[in-house]
């Protein structure tokens, strides 16, 4: 079970999906992952959501890119291949404010994907 505490420091999971979504080039990719690693969760969208608030503090750079959700977009499947829900990232003055996981279907998901069961696609 995940520490609803916060604010607390992205789990190894969290760390993981930003990661990947972080991964593909565009216009302050690089800066934004340079963020990850000082990125705080702090708050939760729901008492059983996977989707968070982030809060990034410190030296890290802000990154060159408008507010709002990033190009990259994660395509999550399900084991049989269908898709399943996607994965946005969000951001707020140059730094990294929220992680949040759509869902296609009737049961809302409680955890993130592993990051393997996710394609990025940069628009």
């Amino acid at each position: 079970m995940t520490d609803r505490t916060t604010p607390r420091p992205l789990s190894a999971l969290e760390q993981r999906v930003l990661r990947k979504l972080l991964s593909p080039e565009f216009p302050g990719a690089r800066e934004l992952r340079e963020q990850v690693a000082a990125a705080r969760v702090t708050g939760h969208w729901g008492a059983e959501s996977p989707s968070v608030d982030l809060d990034v503090s410190g030296p890290a750079p802000r990154a060159p890119i408008a507010d709002g959700v990033l190009p990259a977009t994660g395509t999550v499947t399900d084991a049989s291949g269908g898709l399943s829900g996607e994965l946005l990232v969000w951001v707020g003055d140059g730094r990294l404010s929220a992680l949040e996981l759509t869902w296609y279907g009737d049961t809302a998901p409680t955890e993130l994907p592993d990051p393997e069961d996710v394609g990025v696609t940069v628009q």
